[in-house]
């Protein structure tokens, strides 16, 4: 894991550095269950779904970056009925 901690705007935050140049980002939890430094498997829980940062409501905003370029998230999910 590349890092985790509390932002501004973001909220509780925690950064996936996968190799190859691509980060993930998962903003506004509730809760940070990992800490920068960690190895994380595939499936492990990362925290919770919350509000912290500047929010109207619950939710968990993702966001990928390849090569420090922001991208769309949906690039990396499977297709519908995939």
């Amino acid at each position: 894991m590349l890092d985790a901690g509390d932002f501004f705007f973001n909220g509780n935050t925690v950064f996936l550095d996968h190799g190859q140049g691509l980060v993930t980002m998962y903003c506004h939890l509730s809760r940070i269950d990992v800490a920068p430094g960690d190895v994380v498997p595939a499936g492990r829980r990362l925290g919770l779904v919350g509000a912290t940062g500047r929010v109207t409501g619950p939710h968990l905003h993702w966001g990928v970056a390849l090569n420090r370029a922001l991208v769309d998230p949906a690039l990396f999910l499977p297709a519908a009925g995939d």
